[in-house]
């Protein structure tokens, strides 16, 4: 009886981890729909730095809204966030976890990115269109 019990937990484990190992091995970007909007022309890596990555849109649209300093992004992305961090690199990884928790719902570690469609007018916020970003996950092949 106990033997049998031992190899149940040990059959229940080595499932549990190679589903791990899997969801973990697929860690390449996937593919995103084919629409003009899209931006890095492909899966936007979440955590990653510089030219194809999420954060980088975001200093873009903050550079391209005139936020030159430090401390008007901070206070510009406060207002979005509705947070009080008094760093960048807080509302960084803030924001990097929120869209990996929310949007990355493969956790592979890309999104597809999008630029928003129309006028954001009702949200009272002028740089909207530069600042703000449509996204979902990308798609893994199967």
């Amino acid at each position: 009886m106990r033997l049998r019990f031992l190899g149940m937990t040990f059959l229940a484990l080595c499932l549990a981890t190679s589903a791990t190992l899997l969801a973990a091995g697929s860690g390449g970007p996937g593919s995103c729909p084919s629409d003009s909007k899209l931006l890095n022309g492909g899966p936007t890596s979440v955590f990653g730095s510089g030219p194809g990555s999420w954060w980088d849109l975001v200093l873009d649209g903050l550079d391209a809204a005139g936020f030159d300093t430090d401390s008007e992004r901070v206070a510009y992305l406060n207002g979005v966030f509705d947070t009080d961090f008094t760093t960048l690199a807080e509302l960084k990884t803030y924001n990097l976890q929120l869209l990996s928790d929310v949007w990355d719902t493969n956790q592979n570690g890309y999104v597809c990115a999008f630029q928003l469609r129309g006028k954001r007018a009702y949200t009272g916020d002028a740089y909207i269109n530069l600042t703000t970003f449509g996204v979902s996950d990308d798609r893994i092949a199967k």
